[in-house]
């Protein structure tokens, strides 16, 4: 969460190897969850993918609401001091049949 939003404040200067997504098989974190709507929603490739896009595509998906929405989540979930943010839309890499099987099983304990 922390790195999502220093990355958004200075997008540009962002090491491209910084860990923006990181999987937390910790059971004693506690953790904000932003569950999705239907609609166009900022897949996993896109949040990982960010640094390596073209600065018009990667200014089309900062703008879109989807994106803005998880950046004011993180924003949030940090003035509730947590320290991690759940976002099921872009920490689910969905291209993985496994992961994305895994995390549909998963889902109801995450919550």
């Amino acid at each position: 969460m922390e790195a999502v939003l220093d990355w958004e404040r200075d997008i540009q200067k962002t090491d491209p190897k910084h860990e923006i997504l990181k999987e937390l098989d910790d059971k004693d974190s506690c953790y904000a969850i932003l569950s999705h709507h239907w609609g166009m929603e900022v897949s996993y490739e896109e949040m990982t993918g960010l640094m390596k896009m073209g600065e018009e595509e990667r200014k089309e998906v900062r703008e879109c609401y989807s994106y803005q929405k998880i950046i004011k989540s993180c924003e949030q979930a940090k003035k509730d001091s947590y320290k991690w943010l759940w976002v099921d839309t872009c920490c689910i890499d969905k291209q993985s049949s496994s992961e994305l099987s895994e995390a549909i099983n998963l889902m109801y304990q995450w919550h």
